[in-house]
């Protein structure tokens, strides 16, 4: 199997950083078409709150898939000339998807949530507790540096793998 190469951590992050700016725009528009329901449903109504919740991980999720199963590229990615792929090279799958999704959303989202909790429960509300929880975002970057194939540690768990794609001829002369 002849592999692609892995695109560089600073490659990641850009690119990481244009898809986090999307994602704000894809949940500030969940929230406003939800924002209705907020006046009928109260402002303090867990059922809102649990509706907010899933309409965004199901917003976030439809972009994600879509994109991972139709070309291997978010917008971003494709800026960055990034590629995700299953591990034997072939496009993922949604069941692929969602195993990705789910994984990179426990280790962002719930591994630092549970030690900001955990933190809080045992020193009170200090400053270091968010910080040292925040950490946690780092380890799915650095495993890549001891990792045999240099992927993040959520492409590791969830079986994919980003591709470095060449850039592309430029039109013209």
């Amino acid at each position: 199997m002849n592999q692609a190469a892995t695109p560089s951590l600073a490659r990641c992050l850009a690119s990481l950083f244009y898809e986090s700016l999307l994602i704000v725009a894809m949940l500030l528009i969940t929230s406003a078409v939800l924002t209705p329901l907020q006046k009928m449903l109260g402002q303090d109504s867990w059922l809102l709150h649990s509706l907010i919740q899933i309409a965004a991980a199901g917003v976030l999720f439809a972009y994600f898939g879509y994109c991972w199963t139709r070309s291997g590229q978010t917008a971003a990615m494709k800026t960055w000339h990034i590629r995700l792929v299953a591990a034997d090279g072939r496009l993922l799958n949604w069941q692929q998807a969602l195993m990705r999704f789910a994984v990179a959303a426990m280790l962002f989202i719930g591994l630092p949530i549970i030690s900001y909790l955990g933190w809080l429960r045992s020193y009170g509300d200090h400053p270091a507790a968010k910080w040292l929880a925040l950490a946690w975002w780092l380890l799915p970057f650095l495993a890549r540096y001891y990792d045999k194939d240099g992927r993040h540690l959520h492409d590791r768990l969830a079986g994919t793998r980003l591709e470095l794609l060449p850039k592309p001829p430029r039109g013209g002369k």
